[in-house]
């Protein structure tokens, strides 16, 4: 993201509550509801009339969860990456060597970059984009830097360990994911093909992780 777009940003985005929803069961229903909504209609083309449809709930009850369409988008997104990349998905990490579990985390973050979810995302993305950043904005918080936050908690216990040297773990973190985004990701997103095969998906980690021990693994 360039730095006009960064400078760019709306501000007073209210952000998902990450609190005990009062009723677990209805605000998955209507996460989901929307979910499938966004990525088969876009932003602009789901209402929350229709999210309380799908959702089986009043739009009242919507409302009682989310209290705006950009809100609920962002929540969505929070949720799809906890699908591929739960919290507890870095417990019990660096307990093998850096190659193995630097290798473990960027598959997971892999399969979550090329997932169907994303690409469709991404498509969703492209398309609001001539309406301004704010979607993208919205998508960019609770998406990739949650991933960079993530990655560089990692990161830093590698650093602590005096394997990595790192001055910058949001860049370096970013530097990963841009690897392993790579050029199948451009490809996939523009539809050339929907899937790697196992042996191409490992290869192309196996590439992005060594690209990134030689800038910076210690020595």
């Amino acid at each position: 993201m360039s730095e006009t777009a960064l400078a760019s940003k709306p501000e007073n985005i209210e952000k998902p509550s990450r609190g005990r929803p009062r009723d677990v069961e209805k605000n998955m229903a209507i996460i989901d509801a929307a979910s499938m909504l966004f990525l088969e209609k876009g932003f602009d083309g789901t209402s929350m009339d229709e999210v309380a449809k799908r959702a089986g709930v009043s739009k009242q009850t919507v409302y009682s969860h989310f209290s705006s369409k950009e809100q609920l988008f962002a929540e969505s997104i929070h949720i799809t990456i906890e699908k591929y990349f739960p919290d507890q998905a870095l417990q019990g990490m660096q307990t093998h060597t850096l190659e193995t579990d630097l290798t473990a985390v960027a598959a997971k973050f892999a399969t979550l970059l090329m997932s169907k979810d994303a690409m469709a995302m991404h498509r969703v993305l492209v398309s609001a984009a001539p309406r301004g950043p704010q979607l993208a904005t919205i998508f960019w918080e609770a998406g990739p830097a949650e991933m960079i936050v993530k990655l560089s908690a990692f990161l830093q216990k590698w650093v602590d360990a005096g394997e990595l040297v790192i001055d910058d773990l949001e860049k370096a973190g970013a530097h990963l994911i841009a690897l392993l985004k790579g050029k199948y990701h451009f490809e996939m997103s523009i539809g050339l093909y929907d899937t790697l095969d196992e042996a191409a998906f490992n290869a192309h980690v196996a590439d992005a992780v060594d690209c990134f021990l030689k800038l910076y693994r210690k020595g």
